[in-house]
């Protein structure tokens, strides 16, 4: 189930894809990599978390009551996704410069590890930890949705919670840094 959306909204959402269970979840399965498929064509940089949300907003659009006809589930997924796109390119986008800051390549230098390490024991251990799984290993839209439906909170909330928290280790790996 996807975090943004109740649990009867994703059922709902299944039960319109196939009545049977477990064909709603291979097509739902299918659904998903098809939308992403399609935001990835249209150049969207993060087409994964897009398709989610597009199929969050289905979701709750057919708890809200929404009519699709009949053969057109289809196109009104599609055309979701196609808004979702549009609203993803009206967010302020990041300059190639602004990309060394987010993600510089892992470090090897001993000092600048000592202060990551000495800032990560300075977090309370649920911070930690949420630091640690957001940034960790592994298929990130994965990890990052199941941390999400663990907290129970929405990808959003995570993302900013994240991003925070990641702030915060920079300021004080810095001032470890000037202090060394």
């Amino acid at each position: 189930m996807a975090a943004g959306v109740s649990p009867e909204a994703f059922n709902r959402l299944l039960s319109a894809l196939d009545a049977d269970p477990h064909r709603a979840g291979t097509a739902y399965k299918h659904l998903r990599e098809r939308t992403a498929g399609l935001l990835r064509w249209w150049g969207a940089p993060d087409p994964e978390d897009l398709a989610d949300l597009t199929l969050d907003r289905v979701a709750r659009k057919l708890e809200e009551g929404v009519l699709i006809a009949d053969g057109s589930f289809g196109a009104y997924v599609r055309g979701v996704a196609r808004m979702i796109f549009y609203e993803s390119r009206r967010r302020p986008q990041l300059q190639s410069g602004d990309r060394i800051h987010l993600a510089p390549p892992p470090s090897t230098d001993p000092d600048l590890l000592a202060c990551l390490d000495s800032c990560l024991e300075g977090l309370p251990l649920q911070d930690r930890s949420v630091v640690l799984r957001y940034y960790g290993d592994g298929k990130l839209s994965d990890l990052r949705r199941r941390l999400g439906l663990e907290m129970g909170v929405s990808m959003t909330a995570l993302r900013i919670r994240a991003y925070r928290l990641r702030a915060q280790l920079e300021r004080c790996v810095l001032d470890c840094r000037s202090r060394a």
